[in-house]
């Protein structure tokens, strides 16, 4: 599949879904989705203007797919790639799946600091890329520097959605997504009834109208703090299959059965799945 090929809309158990997850140039199974995409459009354009770098990194949460999905288009650009962690011990990477995943796609892991917190992270992923001449795959794929790629990568998904929808559902981390489907909604002349924002992350309202502003879109949507709802653990797994697809235990699941539990309309509705747990290695 090409890097902008539109993946399906499909109608299961009576809603669409827009299948991301079936985005996976790397075969089934492994790293996928709209977040990949991502991650190849971000790093090709950056390869071609700053050819003093010698390698990718990354800076995440262990439980993040970022690290996996970094290390995987480092490795389709032939780039050493590193994946910097903090607040956790080799015993949790040895055995947790996500930089497991990445250790497989062959990126080196290490643990820069002490506290997971992000600004401490990003400070010290910021002065190790500078160390080994690194370009780094932030948190949110670089969307202050790269926005008008990534977001129209998002943007050009939209086309395939029906014209006509009651409402749709997007799983929130960053913002990225969420930003790029709202501009897609409008680019595209989409009647959408009402946009769900379903947040497994910290407040991005904020972030989200500021990017909109940026690329000249006012467009309402409603926000579902899933984040600080009463028992939410972000590492946490969620078990959800719907019509035979299985969504992502962190991300689409928890928005999904918040959906369900919350009685939200499901009638000429779509969810917006970013992509799928790729297989355990």
């Amino acid at each position: 599949m090409k890097v902008c090929e539109l993946t399906p809309v499909q109608q299961i158990a009576g809603m669409y879904f827009k299948r991301e997850d079936l985005y996976t140039p790397f075969g089934a199974g492994g790293v996928n989705g709209g977040k990949l995409r991502q991650c190849m459009l971000l790093v090709e354009t950056a390869l071609k203007q700053q050819h003093d770098k010698k390698g990718i990194l990354t800076y995440c949460s262990i439980h993040s797919p970022q690290a996996p999905i970094t290390a995987a288009v480092a490795k389709y650009f032939g780039l050493p790639c590193v994946i910097a962690y903090g607040g956790t011990n080799t015993i949790s990477i040895a055995t947790e799946s996500m930089p497991r995943l990445a250790m497989h796609y062959g990126a080196n892991i290490e643990i820069v600091s002490k506290s997971g917190r992000h600004n401490v992270l990003k400070q010290k992923a910021k002065e190790l890329s500078i160390a080994k001449e690194l370009f780094v795959v932030q948190y949110g794929i670089n969307i202050d520097d790269y926005g008008e790629i990534l977001l129209r990568a998002v943007a050009e998904q939209v086309q395939n959605i029906p014209d006509n929808l009651n409402d749709i559902y997007i799983t929130c981390g960053s913002g990225i997504t969420t930003s790029g489907v709202i501009i897609g909604i409008e680019k595209y002349h989409k009647k959408v009834n009402h946009i769900h924002v379903i947040s497994t992350a910290f407040d991005r309202q904020q972030k989200i109208k500021t990017t909109l502003k940026r690329f000249g879109v006012s467009r309402e949507f409603i926000y579902h703090d899933l984040f600080h709802t009463k028992g939410f653990v972000y590492e946490k797994k969620q078990k959800l299959i719907v019509g035979g697809v299985k969504l992502h235990p962190q991300y689409e699941a928890k928005s999904m059965k918040y959906l369900i539990d919350h009685h939200l309309n499901t009638k000429n509705a779509l969810f917006w799945i970013v992509g799928a747990e790729p297989k355990q290695i």
